[in-house]
């Protein structure tokens, strides 16, 4: 019996060196898949992710589940700019989450998501607690919304950093300006990189500089770059890459939590354009 043991203790202590291997393996392939695929290919990856997480969501997860509150942070939000009123687009609303909370304080919420399985639960729940929400499915890079229609827009999660590549998340952001109105905020998370100083990632930074030169390679690639839960995200790797990066816009950056990983911007009412500025 004892044999049988130790030789159970030695599979174990196996199995545990190949599981360590093999997650840096999938690190490694999951580090250089932004260097190979094209942008619109690294979008795409994120569509059918939520599409996968969101299948047969009514049936699949009780009720319980769900949390209809906001977090902290965004909580923070709303007191720093006394926000109690107007009307909040939420990219991203999934099954409400944000939009639902938002509604019970009063705001006129409307919430889109690619996933129509998540907005009908949203709709459902919203339904069920006498709010009046509204959602659409839509794709957030290409807002289905009029001009200077609102006044908040939430980004929550990791929609802002699933958009590859810094020249497309800037144009995503300046496309934005036409509709909040003049006193619009936007506000949105970003994820940040943790984990940069390690081997691996060290070595999948050195491999794609060198894969990026190969004709056919997805030239806007930068560190920060990966694919992880089976989608592209882009992690900025310290406060001053985003900063620069929402600062080129044309937005002013209100405030922003490099600790928790959001940033409040809003636009000049006299420049609406930020390509119109002078030396611009």
């Amino acid at each position: 019996m004892r044999l049988l043991a130790d030789f159970i203790i030695i599979l174990i202590r196996i199995c545990d060196k190949m599981a360590g291997l093999l997650l840096r393996v999938q690190q490694l392939l999951t580090g250089i898949l932004p260097a190979l695929l094209p942008p619109h290919e690294l979008t795409g990856m994120i569509r059918n992710h939520y599409d996968g997480s969101y299948k047969d969501v009514a049936t699949r997860l009780p009720e319980t589940w769900y949390k209809w509150t906001l977090e902290s942070w965004e909580e923070d939000v709303l007191a720093r700019y006394k926000m109690t009123s107007g009307t909040i687009l939420v990219l991203g609303a999934g099954v409400g989450r944000e939009s639902i909370a938002l509604a019970q304080r009063g705001f006129a919420v409307v919430g889109l998501d690619i996933n129509r399985e998540s907005l009908c639960v949203a709709s459902q729940q919203a339904t069920a607690k006498g709010l009046k929400p509204r959602f659409a499915q839509a794709d957030f890079l290409a807002l289905p919304v009029g001009p200077a229609q609102v006044d908040y827009l939430f980004m929550s999660g990791i929609m802002y950093s699933s958009i590859p590549g810094r020249e497309r998340r800037q144009a995503w952001l300046q496309n934005l300006r036409p509709c909040m109105n003049e006193q619009g905020l936007v506000v949105l998370n970003f994820l940040i990189a943790r984990e940069l100083g390690t081997n691996t990632q060290r070595l999948i930074h050195r491999l794609n500089r060198l894969l990026t030169m190969l004709p056919g390679a997805n030239q806007s690639y930068q560190l920060g770059d990966t694919c992880s839960q089976n989608h592209f995200l882009h992690a900025f790797v310290d406060e001053q890459e985003i900063r620069s990066e929402l600062h080129d816009t044309g937005a002013v950056v209100d405030h922003l939590s490099w600790q928790e990983g959001h940033a409040v911007l809003s636009w000049s009412r006299n420049d609406a354009n930020p390509l119109n500025r002078p030396g611009a």
